[in-house]
C-alpha cells in the first residue's frame, strides 16, 4: 500500500508543478500582477 501512496503523491506533485509552469508560461503577465498586488 505504501509504494502506491508514494507513487500517487509523486504524480500529484508533478501534476501541480506542471500546472504552475503552464500557467506561468501561458499567462506570465497575470502571474506577475498577482505577485505584485498580493502581500505575503
Amino acid at each position: 500500500m505504501w509504494p502506491v501512496a508514494i507513487i500517487v503523491g509523486m504524480v500529484v506533485v508533478m501534476a501541480v508543478n506542471g500546472a504552475f509552469i503552464y500557467i506561468a508560461v501561458s499567462g506570465a503577465d497575470e502571474v506577475v500582477e498577482s505577485y505584485e498586488s498580493g502581500e505575503r
